[in-house]
């Protein structure tokens, strides 16, 4: 019985792990490119100072997720290529932790 509530109290923290995973990280920089493609509704991007690496996800490209509402996914497509036309730096809210989208770095804000 002991082992159950172990197993139980175990998966619960797990749970309750996952459910905060997201917006956990902030990194500033130029743009080297917005990338949109016909087969999928996701936004890749990359800076001139891309990271290296991630603790889950390819960090070849920060990725604004298909899932994310047109309407938002349009405003953040605007903000991205504002800043690459002008060459502003700009900051970026991202999971550094995990929770990928296509596999890449999941974004949660641009500003």
């Amino acid at each position: 019985m002991k082992i159950l509530i172990a197993i139980v109290c175990l998966f619960a923290l797990l749970i309750h792990i996952k459910a905060f995973a997201g917006y956990n990280s902030n990194i500033r920089g130029e743009l080297e490119g917005v990338y949109v493609y016909t087969d999928h509704d996701a936004i890749h991007f990359r800076f001139k100072t891309q990271p290296a690496s991630h603790e889950t996800c390819k960090a070849t490209y920060f990725v604004i997720s298909g899932t994310v509402p047109q309407e938002r996914r349009d405003q953040l497509l605007s903000r991205l290529m504002l800043a690459l036309a002008s060459k502003e730096q700009v900051n970026i809210g991202y999971d550094s932790q995990g929770n990928c989208a296509n596999g890449y770095i999941r974004v949660h804000r641009v500003g």
